[in-house]
């Protein structure tokens, strides 16, 4: 079975959504009634047109409800939007977490699940490839699973 497919803005309407911390069936509700009054003091950028985002979902058939339930990919995913997905779901932020080098994100510091999750949702255009610093090699020892390993993440096909 293959994953849902998303496109940008919709992808991130569901990143967005899902830093409410509500139940997924909540998310779901709420959003098919377009009631926002809930969601909105509960996510990280309550500025966001969720109004548009569904509308767009509509016009180009992106199931956002089965992204939610069973998690999705990108259709493509620009450097802009990487940046905001990194923020929205790991709250890693260029210049404070991570360096941006032309198209290519250096030293975001992940644990080995975030950078399996955050390769599921790039990987189509994004590859992450774990740096081989001093840091990365203490990262690998460390039998803590929360510890974080740095990498780098850039185009396949440069």
């Amino acid at each position: 079975m293959s994953r849902t497919q998303l496109s940008i803005p919709v992808g991130l309407l569901v990143e967005n959504v899902l830093t409410s911390g509500a139940t997924k069936e909540n998310m779901i509700e709420w959003l098919q009634r377009r009631d926002f009054s809930r969601l909105l003091p509960l996510v990280k950028e309550p500025a966001m047109d969720f109004d548009e985002r569904l509308q767009t979902a509509a016009d180009i058939g992106d199931d956002w409800e089965m992204a939610i339930h069973q998690g999705y990919e990108f259709k493509f995913l620009h450097i802009n939007a990487l940046k905001r997905l990194l923020d929205f779901r790991f709250d890693r932020k260029v210049d404070r977490d991570y360096v941006q080098d032309d198209l290519s994100l250096k030293h975001v510091h992940l644990t080995e699940h975030e950078i399996e999750l955050l390769q599921s949702l790039i990987g189509r255009q994004w590859i992450v490839h774990v740096e081989e610093t001093e840091a990365a090699e203490e990262g690998r020892t460390d039998t803590g699973s929360s510890s974080r390993i740095p990498v780098l993440i850039q185009l396949k096909f440069p």
